[in-house]
């Protein structure tokens, strides 16, 4: 009885010290964590000429402050300072707010805004920004080079990111030089890295991807949903944007058929057939959800849980779409990194496997030219389809002589 007793003391003892354990270590890493970010955006901003480190501004503030302000270099770095002079805005600032509003997506006036804030804040440490005339290719050169080294963002940027945000810059230097504001672009000749037509999205196989479309729990409201976004996803290519603006009154049925109607890029509508387990996903997360069908305006997916103001019918969070993805993928022991463009790319590589055509892939994915489909396609390396296979000139009789079997070297 007493050895049973010790034992089980001793299992206890065990049990408590590793709960301290990872206790201890979850707060070391959530410290070292928060002590690497606030080093790093002390060696991003880096100390201006006069002033010290501690007068700084935090760099998401100043990705944060207004146009208004874009050229107010001191005042940035050096808010305690009441009486510093205000500086008239200068007149290229006008033309940022047109330029933005000429972009026909949200999205992409968001991401324009944002990469001409970081690339302006970069020159205001190294130029008087109210005159342009003074701006050089070099400038954009280092603006090139400091994103890849990581200097601005805690981490090296791709090279096709690298590429987008020097394309916004030459966008807006022709904009102003449309507009007479400028008379040369500066930016025109400072070159991008060379496109590749591959990407780092990763692909699912069709077995992980069945395995992922049979995980959620279809008894309870939210695995119904889940179900839903991830048949969407996955059978219809739907870009993440477009599955969250979809809507009731979307479902709908042409000449017969049942399809979606999706609304993508550039304001584009394309309508695409809802494949049968499409329509039953989506039917059983209705009727689960309780959700009234007659409300055509109201969104096709919505959360099904922490109502906002006690609503709950808006629109799924875009982190959520990537929280159910992510989620599904961890559970069935998918280790690499995917994202709900990922279901994207998984599909167009299945419907091409499948010989579907290159207009109907363009026409299922949403895209103004076939360009894009070899970079979608992720198993064009599986050496079993390989088109070498098809290859064949019916020669006759088999003219080669006898070869001696190859051994390995040394052998």
């Amino acid at each position: 009885m007493a050895t049973q007793i010790k034992h089980q003391m001793t299992h206890l003892i065990s049990r408590i010290f590793c709960r301290l354990v990872l206790v201890l270590g979850g707060w070391l890493k959530t410290h070292a964590a928060r002590s690497w970010r606030d080093t790093a955006r002390a060696l991003e901003i880096g100390p201006p000429s006069g002033i010290g480190v501690g007068d700084e501004a935090p760099l998401d503030t100043l990705y944060r402050m207004p146009w208004e302000s874009v050229a107010h270099t001191q005042m940035l770095r050096d808010t305690t300072n009441k009486n510093a002079e205000i500086m008239l805005r200068p007149g290229w600032t006008e033309e940022i707010v047109p330029f933005l509003a000429n972009q026909l997506s949200d999205h992409t006036r968001r991401a324009y805004e944002s990469d001409l804030k970081q690339f302006f804040f970069f020159l205001s440490e190294r130029m008087d920004l109210t005159d342009l005339r003074a701006l050089r290719s070099e400038h954009i050169i280092l603006f090139r080079k400091a994103l890849e080294e990581g200097r601005l963002t805690r981490r090296p940027l791709s090279k096709s990111t690298v590429n987008r945000k020097l394309a916004v810059i030459k966008s807006f230097f022709n904009w102003l030089k449309a507009n007479r504001v400028m008379e040369e672009n500066p930016a025109q000749f400072v070159k991008g890295y060379p496109q590749t037509q591959e990407s780092a999205l990763q692909g699912l196989s069709d077995e992980e991807t069945r395995r992922m479309l049979d995980k959620p729990n279809r008894s309870s409201r939210a695995g119904a949903l889940h179900a839903a976004v991830l048949h969407t996803l996955f059978y219809l290519g739907l870009r993440k944007g477009e599955l969250i603006g979809l809507r009731i009154g979307d479902l709908d049925s042409e000449r017969g058929v049942e399809v979606l109607k999706v609304r993508g890029k550039g304001h584009r509508v394309r309508i695409l057939p809802i494949v049968p387990r499409v329509k039953l996903a989506i039917e059983h997360y209705l009727w689960a959800c309780n959700r009234d069908k007659s409300d055509k305006q109201a969104p096709l997916f919505t959360p099904t849980k922490n109502p906002y103001n006690g609503v709950l019918i808006r629109p799924l969070n875009p982190n959520a779409i990537t929280y159910i993805v992510q989620r599904y993928a961890r559970q069935v022991g998918i280790l690499k990194k995917i994202s709900p463009h990922s279901c994207r790319a998984t599909c167009i590589s299945n419907a091409l496997d499948r010989k579907a055509t290159q207009r109907s892939v363009q026409h299922l994915a949403g895209w103004s030219t076939p360009l894009m489909i070899q970079r979608y396609d992720k198993r064009r390396e599986d050496l079993k389809n390989s088109a070498a296979y098809l290859v064949e000139f019916e020669e006759e009789g088999d003219s080669y002589p006898p070869t001696p079997p190859i051994h390995a070297a040394g052998g």
